[in-house]
């Protein structure tokens, strides 16, 4: 093969190991699998490349094995162009990038691994990710974060993560992590870049790091030894001296770093540091061959590559020169050279060194033999794996880090979480980069939003806004760095705490380094309590939302000191309120490959013309796995549905508002089940049959009543509507809207209720379903709460919790395109139902009715359903007993009759009902005509929530029954749930 030939195939070879095409990959569960090695006699093979490849090279060629040159991706032709020329005649044997973007970073590896006599090892400080280096990266929680989360599995998984992206770029080696303890608050390099101040802490978090790295197939490097934790000087500018002693070093510096070495660790950064007790002549550490050979190599028994740390650092460079640091280097130890910068003239010093006898052939041969011995399996002989995407496990991994790490130092009175939703929340902002914080605190509540970019704007302005004294407060800050400078980012935050109401109640956020805090003890009366979320990103934004709002408990703990008061080890727990969590499959372990089977459902449903489109939201144990919409409003160029479109509940109303109002007004001794109408609502059925029908029976579908009647058949004359009982606008006695332009006498519910009691009653003590008891509801829950249905359960249930779409007569909140329309009546009011209530008598009696009229999204309904699989309660907060919940959600005349009391049940054989058959018997919820549907699972933990608008534009359309859409969806959800629990 000549040499064109073969620089052609090593470039095709090393394209697509860098596209990572080989060699890419993913957990396929929350723990993962390190990569198996091939099945041959590896040593042998080992030996025999290494012993090959330094036949081939001169004395010169091996010394340049051990240089590892800077490169920039986004540099100009020029610098590329030099750097390969090093690469094709100097020989040296890997590189470290720099700043650039994915695309040019692999068009440059490329571009030098083909003009590479072997193959040449790439590095690069990817410490938080390839984002460290490389710009349109998303980056990782900083080791601080990962440190305060204290999850050994996370950090490891973290770990793995890091190596799959760097393994998928062609990087072979990731200068991380940091194994420094961080000794020394005012350190002005290490600092965030450290898992704290507790040397047993770090060491486990370093090894398991590590260890993620390593089964990435990707080279960990620990740094920076002998320990750069406790210094308070940047040795990129100076060299900085750590005056701890032999004991001290060995009882806290040295522990990461032989944790990391039993952890599997292939390299180890020695620092450029003045460490006396371990080298008393002074050296830097990086150029000692005491600090290497004898502590490093001896003390610690490392085995692997010992890298310089990059020796164009200040520390070193300016007093030794380019050239002899380098050198010296070399002389004391170092395998890899990290950045040196005058490679021909370096190379040849050492090389003379050789031929002086200052340095032996057999140490140039061990450090060449230990670069190609890494080479060789990192890249000659490195395992293929396939690999999935791992964007999934990725995400996860990190809301999880920086949810486990949040820190509660401060909550008087239990101010966190809120429970109740129904005081006004104004929440203040003050910093950049501060819409994701803001986007899932709305996803829960409405919160008034003031956002300022400094400290001193926020002054300036909020002094021109009154506040109210009786609102809820949070005033986040969103620091711009993670260093000391500008109090870490934040500027001088505290003054905007002293313009709010002294008597408010009041949360501080802190998004960034908590160190902010160190100066600090006493803030004023108004502030209840403090949140430290480590980073200003969206992913500790969105999960300190959730926080806030009681998705989940709290239970940080600092990694390091900040001051007298806030020590290692304290936080403060915070105990969730059972408020729905936005979450992901992964984080139960479901299969979201199962779960792609409900997305082909809805889609040959739609496809089908089941119905336009729907939304479906999934929660299992309180988390929020599935939040999705399908589809579009209507079939002809409609818009599409998002999460926040919201749907006519139809007969989800009966449970939604009817019986959940019965429930709180039995909880405040208002209501009873054993009440006869008589006792209910005498004036409409004095004198009537209907008077001595119990409650528990009306709402069990066992008084005998009639199915339904066609009220508005009864308003219309030769097919139009009665000109006495209805009006083309709102006047006089015409103030109930039915649809666009149609207005109902105010009083015709009067006539309505008169018709139903005038209706005979079927005699039958069976069940058998019908809509008319709960017009009498309706009525009861109006003369008892002094209040309209919709006001009432809004203000008693909606809004404690935060419900922001459920509601009736949506068009006076909403605008008219977030509703999704129903049915083109062509019989009744004749025209497209939209905005209003489909059901014909909910719309008589003005959209406010107790069978039907309620609409919202399905979030919206999952939360509420989440509150009654909470049994009523948020948090401390008991809107309705526990005990009632219990009873109106149980099966009440079993085995004859299967519903609970306003709740719809699964048949007793749990088979040929309105459920599919996996659910358990505990299984409570119900459906509506409009084909929306909803089940609560107690026993699994399951929430599920089905919206559509399946009567677009026909309600004699019955596909979505026909096919099971419904039972389907809620089959696939119990499968994937039952296959993650048997795994």
């Amino acid at each position: 093969m000549n040499r064109k030939t073969f620089r052609k195939a090593t470039f095709i070879f090393f394209l697509v190991l860098g596209s990572g095409l080989i060699t890419s990959a993913l957990l396929k569960s929350p723990t993962h699998k390190p990569a198996k090695k091939r099945q041959t006699s590896v040593a042998t093979d080992e030996d025999q490349w290494v012993n090959s490849e330094m036949a081939k090279l001169s004395m010169q060629e091996r010394i340049a094995q051990s240089f590892m040159v800077a490169c920039w991706s986004n540099k100009e032709k020029e610098h590329l162009a030099e750097t390969e020329e090093l690469v094709r005649t100097q020989k040296i044997g890997g590189l470290i990038f720099f700043q650039g973007e994915r695309d040019n970073l692999q068009e440059a590896i490329q571009q030098m691994q083909a003009s590479a006599k072997i193959p040449l090892l790439i590095g690069m400080d990817a410490e938080w990710g390839v984002a460290m280096r490389l710009s349109g990266e998303p980056r990782f929680p900083y080791q601080q974060t990962i440190g305060a989360a204290n999850d050994l599995n996370l950090t490891e998984r973290i770990g793995y993560q890091m190596g799959v992206e760097c393994d998928m770029l062609g990087i072979h080696m990731n200068f991380s992590p940091v194994a420094d303890v961080n000794l020394n608050p005012q350190n002005p390099v290490i600092g965030f870049r450290a898992f704290g101040s507790d040397p047993k802490q770090v060491a486990k978090q370093t090894a398991a790091m590590v260890k993620g790295i390593e089964d990435a197939g990707v080279i960990s490097c620990v740094k920076h030894f002998p320990g750069h934790g406790d210094t308070d000087k940047d040795s990129h500018k100076e060299l900085p001296t750590v005056s701890h002693s032999v004991n001290e070093f060995e009882t806290k510096d040295f522990l990461p770093f032989k944790s990391a070495i039993d952890a599997g660790t292939r390299s180890v950064m020695v620092a450029h540091l003045n460490v006396p007790s371990l080298d008393p002549s002074g050296t830097p550490s990086s150029l000692s061959k005491v600090v290497i050979e004898t502590y490093l190599r001896k003390k610690l028994g490392f085995k692997g590559l010992v890298i310089s740390d990059a020796l164009n650092m200040k520390a070193v460079s300016e007093k030794y020169g380019k050239s002899e640091v380098v050198a010296k280097a070399y002389l004391a130890g170092c395998d890899i050279l990290l950045f040196p910068e005058n490679v021909p003239d370096a190379i040849k010093l050492i090389s003379d060194k050789v031929e002086s006898g200052e340095l032996s052939k057999e140490d140039v041969n061990e450090h060449c033999r230990r670069v190609l011995r890494a080479k060789y399996h990192a890249i000659v002989h490195k395992p293929m794996v396939k690999r999935k995407d791992p964007a999934p496990e990725r995400k996860l991994i990190i809301d999880q880090i920086y949810e486990k790490a949040l820190l509660c130092v401060k909550n008087e009175q239990d101010n966190l979480p809120i429970d109740r939703l129904d005081k006004q929340i104004i929440r203040i902002a003050v910093g950049t980069h501060t819409a994701a914080f803001r986007d899932r605190l709305n996803d829960y509540a409405k919160v008034t939003h003031y956002k300022y970019f400094t400290p001193e704007e926020a002054v300036r302005r909020l002094k021109e806004i009154k506040l109210d004294p009786n609102a809820t407060y949070m005033v986040d800050f969103h620091s711009d760095g993670q260093r000391a400078r500008n109090n870490y980012g934040f500027g001088n935050w505290k003054q905007v705490l002293d313009l709010l109401p002294e008597n408010a109640s009041t949360t501080v956020i802190l998004f960034g380094n908590p160190l902010t805090l160190q100066n600090e003890s006493e803030f004023p009366k108004s502030v209840k309590s403090i949140l430290c979320s480590y980073e200003n990103t969206a992913p500790a934004q969105e999960r300190t939302a959730q926080a806030i709002m009681g998705a989940f408990d709290v239970n940080g703990k600092l990694a390091m000191e900040i001051n007298n008061k806030w020590k290692l080890g304290f936080g403060i727990d915070l105990k969730n309120n059972g408020r729905l969590k936005y979450s992901s499959p992964e984080e139960l372990g479901l299969n979201p490959e199962k779960l792609k089977e409900i997305d082909e459902i809805v889609a040959k449903a739609i496809e089908a013309k089941v119905f336009p489109g729907c939304q479906i939201v999934v929660a299992i144990d309180g988390k929020m796995v599935i939040q999705k919409s399908y589809g579009t409003t209507i079939y002809e160029n409609g818009d599409s549905i998002t999460n926040n479109h919201i749907y006519d509940l139809a007969s989800i109303t009966k449970i939604a508002s009817s019986t959940t109002a019965l429930m709180r007004l039995k909880t405040l001794n208002k209501f009873d089940e054993k009440m006869d109408l008589n006792q209910l609502v005498p004036e409409y059925v004095k004198g009537t049959p209907y008077a001595d029908l119990k409650a528990i029976d009306l709402l069990t579908h066992q008084a005998g009543l009639t199915p339904w009647i066609a009220f508005y058949k009864r308003t219309m004359e030769n097919g139009e509507l009665n000109p006495t009982i209805y009006s083309t606008t709102d006047k006089g006695v015409y103030n109930r809207a039915v649809a666009d332009n149609i207005f109902i006498k105010d009083d015709y519910w009067k006539t309505m209720l008169k018709i139903i009691v005038e209706t005979p009653l079927t005699g039958k003590k069976s069940y058998e379903y019908s809509d008319l008891s709960y017009y009498f509801f309706n009525k009861y829950i109006e003369l008892t709460s002094g209040m309209g249905q919709n006001e009432f359960v809004d203000k008693e249930i909606y809004q404690p919790l935060g419900l922001q779409t459920m509601t009736y007569l949506p068009l006076k909140k909403f605008n008219k395109k977030r509703i999704v329309p129903t049915e083109f009546d062509k019989e009744f009011r004749k025209q497209l139902i939209h905005g209003y209530v489909h059901d014909p008598g909910a719309a008589m009696m003005g959209g406010v009715a107790g069978h039907a009229g309620l609409f919202s999204n399905a979030t919206d309904l999952a939360a509420l359903m989440q509150f009654l699989l909470n049994k009523g309660q948020i948090g401390d907060q008991s809107i309705i007993k526990k005990e009632i919940v219990d009873q109106f959600t149980s099966c009440q005349f079993c085995p004859g009759n299967r519903r609970g009391i306003g709740f719809d049940k699964p048949t007793v054989s749990i088979k040929n009902g309105p459920t599919c058959d996996l659910v358990s018997p505990s299984t409570f919820g119900h459906s509506g005509f409009t084909g929306t549907i909803t089940w609560a699972d107690p026993e699994n933990k399951v929430n599920f929530v089905f919206l559509s608008n399946r009567v677009y534009p026909d309600a004699d359309n019955w596909k979505i029954t026909k096919m099971s859409v419904r039972t389907e969806i809620q089959r696939v959800i119990y499968e994937a749930l039952f296959e993650a629990r048997q795994n």
